[in-house]
Parts: structure tokens; sequence; C-alpha cells
């Protein structure tokens, strides 16, 4: 007999235990226990799901307790920048949330799911222990969860990222009324790389570069959902990561003038050490000069004067140009990750 997913436990709910949480009409903490087999993973037969639009510091720092361990045992990111560092925020930050959801098995967690709002839309991701025996179901349960608790507080549209997704995934995504509308490569290539940069670049200064820096990745970047549009408060919450490194965030002036960058990011958790080109860019009145090339390989130096021997980067698949100047620097596709979009957003 499979085990009871998530959804014959929330169906299991009767009378009071369906009421107002933080401002959604969704299902309470309280569930009734339903008894699963006692083989694998998690023996115990109880699960219960919570969802919350006002997570507490405690239960985010529960949270991300949870993806650090799934991150360190497959060596690739559980969940995306934007969400990692809106659920690090704490607890009483403005704006308030994100709006999560959590699955869990004697009051251990398996599976988390949340919403966080982005440029133009916001953005939903869940995370599942990939040792359950039902994980997909498991999955779609707290989707399903997620995407009503949302629905019924907010009208923001929702796009959906999914790691190489299958036809389950895709049909899952037409049941929540989002298609195809954005493709990401993770690309990869090891290190040192046979080239080296051509131009100077100095390191990122704090406090001194931020106003310069946020000019030209808002023009560079003026069309893009996440990295569009940030502020001095997103670059802010970026420079309070335990991974910021101002030496690895290299910058090219011009006459004076800061008008490109490549900033490096460290995966100090994985094994062996993978180094991100976490953003790279090139002012629109600097294009056509071969800066995107040379900033690639300033980074990647600097990479290798860290001893990283694999390199790594995030490109959209329909960026062309980008992703064929990766592939003639020795880049390969290593993972795609799919956006799915209502209407409303994929045709704007």
């Amino acid at each position: 007999m499979q085990p009871p997913s998530v959804r014959d436990v929330r169906n299991s709910v009767v009378g009071p235990e369906i009421g107002t949480l933080d401002g959604f009409n969704t299902c309470n903490v309280a569930h009734s226990a339903v008894r699963r087999p006692s083989a694998g993973r998690y023996p115990d037969p109880v699960r219960t799901t919570e969802l919350r639009s006002h997570p507490t510091d405690s239960e985010r720092s529960e949270a991300i307790a949870f993806i650090d361990r799934l991150e360190r045992e497959s060596g690739t990111p559980a969940l995306s920048d934007h969400l990692r560092l809106d659920l690090g925020r704490p607890q009483h930050d403005e704006p308030a949330g994100p709006l999560i959801a959590m699955v869990r098995d004697a009051g251990e967690v398996i599976a988390f799911a949340q919403v966080s709002p982005a440029n133009e839309a916001a953005a939903v991701e869940m995370v599942v222990d990939p040792t359950l025996a039902d994980a997909t179901r498991v999955r779609d349960d707290i989707a399903e969860s997620i995407v009503g608790a949302h629905r019924r507080g907010s009208d923001q549209p929702l796009v959906w990222w999914l790691d190489d997704p299958d036809d389950h995934d895709r049909e899952m995504a037409a049941g929540f009324g989002l298609a195809v509308w954005r493709e990401l490569f993770e690309m990869r290539r090891p290190l040192p790389h046979p080239d080296h940069a051509e131009i100077t670049t100095r390191p990122f200064r704090p406090g001194r570069d931020d106003e310069a820096w946020l000019r030209v990745n808002n023009r560079a970047f003026a069309d893009h959902g996440e990295q569009g549009g940030w502020t001095l408060e997103t670059l802010a919450l970026r420079m309070r990561e335990p991974w910021f490194d101002p030496a690895g965030f290299r910058v090219f002036e011009s006459d004076g003038e800061l008008v490109a960058f490549c900033w490096t990011k460290l995966h100090a958790d994985t094994d062996p050490v993978v180094g991100e080109i976490y953003v790279i860019a090139v002012d629109p009145s600097a294009h056509g000069r071969g800066l995107g090339r040379q900033l690639t390989l300033a980074g990647l130096d600097s990479l290798t004067a860290q001893g990283v021997t694999i390199a790594n980067l995030y490109v959209d698949a329909g960026n062309t140009a980008a992703v064929k100047l990766y592939e003639q620097l020795g880049f390969h596709v290593h993972r795609r990750r799919i956006a799915f979009a209502p209407d409303r957003v994929a045709n704007r």
C-alpha cells in the first residue's frame, strides 16, 4: 500500500481545523493523524502541513537548515538565490513575508515551498526530500497548498521554476494555468582557463561603488525579471550574505566611470567548491568592445586564484549571443531550469 500523501492528511481535517491563517483562508497547522507503513527514512506515521505568510525567525531557520542539508547531499542549489535571500530576512523586516509551507513527518521537515514577490510576478518553488518513496506526490500536494494560499490572498501572477521538468511537471503546471515562459541554462567548465583577461579590473568598493554599480546593472538588465530594478537595499542584502567577498566582485572602468562588472560567488559547501559567475554585465553605452568575454575571463581568473577548479554560471537560453560566447569559452550545459508562467506574464 502506498503511503498517504499530504493531500490525504489535509482532506481529513474537519470543523475548526479549517480557519484563517495570517490573512489567508487556509488549513491551519493541526491535522488529523494518518498512519503509513513504517519502512523508509521517516518511520513515524504522522504528517502535517503548515502554511505561514509571516514566518517567524525560528521557522525560517528551520526551513534554511532543511534546504542546506539537501544542498550538501546533492551538491546542487535547492532554492534560487532570490527566494533564499527573502527567506533569510529577519522576521520583522519590511515588506512582510515570504509565504511558506512546510510538510512534517513526525515533526521533521520533509518538504518546503515558498512564494516571494519579484519584479514581474511572484516566484514559487518547492523543495522535497528526494529519498521519500512518494516524493512526487508530496511535491504535488505542497504545490497545491501554497499556490492555493497565494491565490486566495493575492492577485499577483505566479512564476514557477523547475529543474529539467518532465511530462508530469508540465501537466502540473498546466493545471495551475501556467505554460513554458523562460528557459535558463546552468553552464559549467573546468578551471583554470587557458586564456586570461587582457583588461584591468579592480575589486568592488562597498559604500563607494554602490550607486554607480546600480546604474550599470539596472540599465543592462532593464527587461530582466529578477536582476533588473535593483535598489540599494537589494544590493545590501547580497553584501550581508556570508559568501560576499568584494575581492571577487570585479569592476571595469572606462575614463574613470564604472561601465562593466563580473561578480563571482563561491559555493564553499559543495565538494569540490564551485565558483559561480554570479552576475556579469556591460553598460549599453559600452557594447561592441568585447568586454563580455574579457569580464568573464577576469572572473575566471579571480576564481582560479582562489583555488577553484569548477566554474558555473546561469544564462537565459534565449540569450543566444551570451550562450554562444560561453560555449566558445568552453562552458557546457549542466542543467536546465524552466519557468512556467501565465499568459499575462509571458505576453508582456
